[in-house]
């Protein structure tokens, strides 16, 4: 059974997608992959056309980088790595 969340529910408003896309053209390096199980891997440019789109890859991303953020605001990203 495939359960999404409200949050994987919501579709992308425009203003989420610059966010995420502005975030993978500062943070991520022009030589490094994603791998987003069988799409294979995916370069910066390619990420970034996924997210434009609002297709399933993209709101994987999104949604992904939504989290991060919600982890670093709530401290529950400090908090894991404190334990290490």
């Amino acid at each position: 059974m495939n359960k999404k969340t409200d949050s994987q529910k919501i579709k992308l408003d425009e203003n989420v997608k610059k966010l995420v896309i502005a975030r993978i053209e500062a943070q991520m390096s022009s030589n490094l992959r994603l791998s987003i199980g069988a799409e294979g891997s995916l370069d910066k440019e390619k990420m970034i056309e996924h997210v434009e789109r609002g297709d399933d890859i993209g709101n994987q991303i999104a949604h992904a980088h939504l989290n991060f953020i919600k982890a670093q605001a709530s401290g529950q990203l400090i908090s894991a790595l404190n334990t290490v």
